[in-house]
């Protein structure tokens, strides 16, 4: 829910007696034990007993368990954000507390319209068994803190389940890697107490509330970002037996549509394809079974730094091998981007989640620049800003003459948007965008014009009718021939005298230009390129509309496809945003791609393996309810346009907007 910032007032101490009623309503809701004395002292009399009970004052466990939920420090918020796919404004309020020897964090959240109270990661690190905790596997965590629910088949070590995850519950997820560690918190969407085995069945389970990595998860008071999980979190009672080992069998429906929207899932499904099995994987390209059948095994951060070098390695001596010095077909500098989606990502021996610039002991490219210009491989430079660029690479470098090519995994088969094969029974032409069917259209804009009543039917025959820039321009000319007057005695061939349509009815449209009119009028004439252009480009004369065209489409405003209807207003642009986010970390959001029949649910895994980082799709915040925007990890305006251009967008309708520079004074 939180993926974007929300807008958090100022903070205010609760009254002892608020911070008293808001823990027992926890303790209520949450169905926290409060151990009597029996259960602290066996030894206790009876008369003791009875005392503790008929006295009016708290125990001092139920002090002690009110101050582990709400500190005594306890500061609340009102706050506001936008959140779900329409973007809709959801408020309500924060409660902030500081645990012995840490800085201040958000430990509980309450918006909607009940009164629910819902624990931060935060609060369940130090009340273990607060909430039911859950497990799935470490890649579907990943998936999760994108936003997506968690489905029904990647729920893992059941049955049984822990019986108070009922409908409508709050719960917590941990991976298999650290499992007494939850990092997610929903409610369930159905009664996982209920359920048996899960493999095969379908739709989601747990919907997404909070997350470590989130904007709550962020926020503190310092500005300081947010803490990391623990490793390890003794006290929190599992019973998670022989979950790793379950991970091996899970097995989803033949027909994969075990992933619904929004959700995860755990494994490609397996069908037949010409007699021959096949595995769909989850971006819905076809792997043969024998390929797709090797287990991926997680690699040791050394492995994976061995991959990145040599691919980078590999990189070079195919340029070398092809291309003629000094660059041998580089361009210099190389930016970052560049360096990981277009010479490391297509040259790494293995291509899975496990080989990304976050799983080396880099961790991110510009220490990996470091590493290889430490190496005497590249030489590098830092720019303003903090990104570190390849000024040059050491062609002639003994690792580059000695380097062995490797065998690379075969590139997936798109599949035709009818089907594995075209209509000529033909493979599908493989065009690198994983199925994209808006890879290689062909995209062109044309403006058409619609005539104010003030043209017409004087210069322009209709009103109702559009017309291109050519046209209205043919129509001035012939009005002017039609009215020979206009050319006599002018000062030059290409001015015409001002009649009263020109000055009434062009050159008094609009207060705009008021001060050139006035000297035009006092000349008594006016260039014709200027008056076409006053035309044009005044709205009150001539309203601008749009028609994208794509492939071999054309628009004839004589004879209009009604499956063409122009559009008014300017010509449509996919925007760009770089800024930052979370203090110092870049991101890039790209918003209008639905309009020129980009998918943002497609492109958005495509630029999450090109640019090496995570990327995540969700409403476009300000758009129509349904717009989408696709949000990816550091300055990628580069490779965004580079992927635009292959699906038809040509730079002129790409609009950046880098919010990283700071603001002239």
């Amino acid at each position: 829910m939180f993926k974007k910032k929300p807008q958090i007032k100022n903070l205010s101490p609760l009254r002892s007696s608020d911070r008293r009623k808001l823990a027992d309503q926890i303790i209520s809701d949450y169905k926290v034990h409060i151990p009597t004395l029996q259960e602290i002292d066996p030894t206790a009399s009876t008369e003791e007993v009875q005392a503790v009970a008929s006295s009016n004052n708290p125990t001092p466990a139920l002090t002690s368990t009110r101050t582990s939920l709400v500190p005594e420090t306890c500061l609340s918020a009102r706050f506001s954000t936008h959140a779900g796919a329409t973007a809709t404004l959801v408020s309500g309020t924060v409660y902030v507390g500081a645990r012995p020897g840490q800085e201040e964090r958000i430990l509980w959240i309450q918006y909607g319209k009940d009164a629910k109270l819902y624990p931060t990661v935060y609060t369940l690190w130090h009340n273990p068994g607060l909430v039911p905790l859950l497990h799935t596997p470490d890649f579907v965590i990943e998936k999760l803190r994108t936003g997506a629910d968690l489905m029904t088949p990647g729920l893992v070590g059941g049955p049984p389940w822990p019986e108070a995850a009922k409908q409508g519950a709050v719960v917590a997820v941990a991976g298999l890697e650290r499992p007494t560690v939850p990092v997610w918190v929903g409610t369930c969407k159905i009664d996982i107490s209920s359920l048996g085995r899960v493999q095969g069945t379908k739709g989601a389970a747990v919907e997404g509330v909070h997350w470590d990595g989130d904007e709550i998860w962020n926020w503190s008071s310092t500005g300081s970002g947010g803490r990391p999980a623990p490793e390890r979190i003794e006290d929190w009672e599992l019973e998670f037996k022989g979950a790793a080992e379950r991970l091996a069998d899970l097995d989803l429906d033949e027909d994969g549509d075990a992933q619904e929207e929004g959700g995860v899932a755990l494994e490609p499904a397996t069908e037949t394809q010409n007699g021959k099995a096949v595995v769909v994987n989850g971006s819905g390209s076809i792997e043969d079974e024998e390929e797709a059948a090797e287990p991926e095994r997680e690699p040791t951060t050394a492995e994976v730094d061995d991959a990145f070098l040599n691919a980078f390695l590999y990189a070079v001596h195919e340029a070398k091998k092809n291309g003629e010095p000094p660059h041998y077909g580089i361009d210099f500098p190389i930016q970052p981007s560049f360096l990981i989606a277009n010479m490391v990502q297509p040259h790494l021996r293995i291509q899975n989640q496990h080989y990304t610039i976050k799983k080396t002991s880099w961790k991110n490219t510009k220490k990996f620049i470091k590493y290889l210009d430490k190496s005497v491989l590249v030489k590098s430079k830092d720019r303003n800003g903090g990104e570190t660029v390849i000024l040059d690479i050491d062609f002639e470098d003994r690792r580059v003459a000695n380097f062995t090519p490797y065998r690379l995994p075969k590139p997936k088969q798109p599949q035709h948007p009818s089907g594995s094969a075209n209509d000529g029974g033909q493979p599908a032409a493989t065009t690198g965008g994983g199925g994209d069917p808006s890879v290689g259209q062909k995209l062109s804009i044309q403006t058409v014009y619609r005539a104010s009543s003030k043209l017409v039917p004087d210069l322009i025959p209709s009103k109702t009718t559009f017309y291109t820039a050519s046209q209205v321009s043919a129509f001035l000319k012939r009005y002017i021939e039609n009215n020979p007057e206009l050319t006599k005695g002018t000062s030059s061939p290409r001015f015409v005298k001002l009649d009263p349509f020109i000055a009434n009815n062009i050159l008094a449209s609009s207060n705009s230009s008021a001060a050139s009119d006035t000297r035009t009028l006092a000349a008594g004439e006016v260039g014709r390129d200027v008056l076409l252009r006053r035309i044009l480009d005044d709205p009150h004369l001539c309203l601008p509309h749009w028609v994208l065209l794509r492939n071999d489409q054309s628009y004839d405003p004589e004879n209009p496809d009604p499956a063409l209807k122009p559009k008014a207003g300017p010509p449509p642009q996919v925007g760009v945003v770089v800024e930052k986010r979370s203090g110092t970390k870049t991101a890039t959001r790209i918003s209008g791609l639905e309009t020129f029949g980009v998918n943002p649910h497609v492109l958005g895994p495509e630029l999450q393996r090109k640019c090496a980082g995570s990327a995540s799709v969700g409403q476009h915040v300000g758009g129509k309810p349904g717009m989408l925007e696709i949000l990816v990890q550091g300055d990628q305006r580069d490779v965004v346009e580079k992927e635009l251009g292959r699906r038809g967008v040509d730079k002129r309708w790409i609009v950046v907007d880098d919010k990283t520079k700071k603001k002239k004074k």
